[in-house]
């Protein structure tokens, strides 16, 4: 949810047409959905390799801490694209945003796959379903509360397009709310020392003792249990 989503005016950066945003990358819908899509699955696999080849024996607060810093850099490139510095310096829009969204892709998979692993490990014997489905509920909750963020966002920045014809000024603030976007996530990182113990993905967090639902709870601490 720190994550500010700048996507409802991201799409209509790539998509608009030269009638639209004239100095804008021009892609057509096959490419901004199929051929990106397909790139990014890609390396979304490879990233899931990667994890498991080189990343599964580091510790948790390693690799969120590195994984999550690498991603915030990866992501300033959608401000170079953004402010339209990848032309000023000769990478066509094509090939920036396949390399840049790819390499995401790849990097949001170390990413993700430490909170799968400590949740696998700290989940109560069985309450799998119910630990999964807070997971999930947890993930469309930050997601809903970022794209509202960021649609407020754009609002305060006047970055609004509607793929109306000459429309060039609505971006021309995007790169701002792109770069909010990107710095935000890098605040919970402070929070890492005292929310993931330190670690190694292999190591035991919890006894099979350890492993009941309501271990530890005020009910049983107030009954003597």
């Amino acid at each position: 949810s720190m994550t500010f989503s700048v996507s409802g005016a991201s799409f209509y950066f790539y998509t608009d047409g030269p009638e639209q945003y004239p100095e804008g990358p021009h892609f057509s819908k096959w490419f901004y959905t199929t051929a990106f899509g397909l790139v990014s699955t890609a390396f979304t696999l490879l990233g899931i390799y990667t994890y498991q080849r080189y990343a599964s024996t580091w510790s948790y607060r390693w690799l969120l801490l590195s994984s999550n810093l690498v991603l915030c850099i990866l992501n300033l490139l959608d401000v170079v694209m953004f402010s339209r510095t990848n032309i000023a310096i000769g990478i066509p829009d094509h090939m920036f945003l396949l390399g840049a969204g790819a390499f995401q892709q790849m990097v949001y998979q170390w990413q993700w796959m430490p909170g799968i692993v400590i949740n696998s490990q700290l989940c109560p014997s069985g309450m799998e379903a119910t630990m999964y489905a807070l997971l999930a509920g947890c993930h469309n909750l930050g997601q809903t509360i970022s794209y509202s963020l960021g649609g407020l966002l754009l609002e305060v920045l006047d970055c609004q397009p509607s793929g109306a014809k000459s429309e060039s000024s609505q971006f021309d603030k995007l790169w701002i709310a792109s770069l909010i976007s990107t710095v935000t996530p890098m605040f919970t990182l402070l929070a890492v020392p005292w929310l993931i113990p330190d670690a190694k993905q292999t190591d035991k967090l919890l006894d099979d003792s350890d492993r009941d639902a309501t271990l530890g709870s005020l009910w049983r601490r107030w009954r003597g249990g």
